[in-house]
């Protein structure tokens, strides 16, 4: 079902909860770029014993700002958004521990809030990030990133498709094995085939920003990649898990597995993996 919630900025939202009435914890999810919270629906689906909400992001595709929608990414907003968020379930759930999960891009701002997560009020017990895009498969070269940012200076609002950026130059580049699902994409009202290039350079500049985040990460930590990512290596995403300095945390690659894990032919391992994640990080917090 849907929730009303309001942005940090008094904009008012409706965001997707999955409530379980005995509830061990609850699971704050953060879609990626082009993505929205309902796409999270196979998690609360068939993992039993936790609460689920997720949210949807300023500038994406359910942003009811109109104009702001593929135009920039907005990032200190964008965490003040998921703070806010975060205040509203904890005062649904306030005895119980909260985790924070993003997919992708999502992961990205999710680990970027987990790094400064003393700063915060909220008290998170731990933090799951799905295929974080830390660097891409086929790095831009610097030429060219340097004549998007002159664009988006002079042009802002001139539009590209993130699929300009993979190794596969089809517009709808390879997300997922499921191709029924891949296909039903294109459909979602909430679909943005191209972005403002003042947002795509943001968005590079999140991604090289991602390097000083894992660092600042003392949270419990499960970090999930997939072998045939068509953003980003799994051998990228080994290489930033490793700066990590939490005690607890855990790295699963899936080899065959593409983009959205839980949308992919492997979910049935990712979502048990998952579940045990957090079944055994809630039970510990319990004792």
């Amino acid at each position: 079902m849907r929730i009303p919630w309001k942005s940090h900025d008094g904009v008012e939202w409706q965001a997707h909860r999955w409530r379980r009435e005995e509830s061990r914890g609850a699971v704050v999810c953060v879609h990626g770029m082009s993505g929205a919270g309902e796409q999270f629906h196979p998690l609360p689906e068939k993992i039993a014993g936790f609460s689920f909400y997720a949210m949807d992001l300023r500038g994406q595709g359910k942003d009811p700002v109109l104009e702001r929608r593929g135009v920039m990414l907005d990032f200190e907003n964008q965490l003040r958004d998921i703070e806010t968020f975060l205040q509203t379930i904890q005062r649904e759930h306030p005895d119980e521990p909260i985790f924070l999960m993003g997919e992708s891009m999502g992961a990205l701002l999710s680990a970027a809030y987990g790094a400064r997560s003393k700063k915060h009020r909220v008290n998170l017990s731990g933090l799951i990030l799905s295929v974080p895009v830390v660097d891409l498969a086929t790095p831009v070269p610097s030429v060219v990133r340097g004549l998007m940012r002159l664009i988006a200076t002079l042009a802002p609002k001139t539009r590209l498709s993130p699929g300009r950026f993979v190794k596969s130059k089809a517009l709808s580049p390879p997300l997922t094995r499921d191709r029924g699902y891949q296909d039903s994409l294109r459909a979602q009202p909430h679909q943005i085939n191209n972005f403002s290039m003042r947002f795509l350079v943001e968005l590079g500049d999140l991604i090289e920003k991602s390097h000083t985040f894992a660092p600042a990460i003392n949270l419990p930590t499960l970090v999930l990649a997939a072998g045939c990512d068509c953003f980003v290596k799994s051998t990228q995403v080994e290489a930033w898990f490793k700066k990590i300095p939490a005690g607890d945390k855990t790295l699963h690659i899936y080899p065959e597995a593409y983009h959205l894990l839980w949308h992919d032919w492997d979910k049935d391992i990712v979502i048990k993996d998952i579940h045990h994640w957090l079944t055994s990080r809630a039970g510990a917090l319990s004792r």
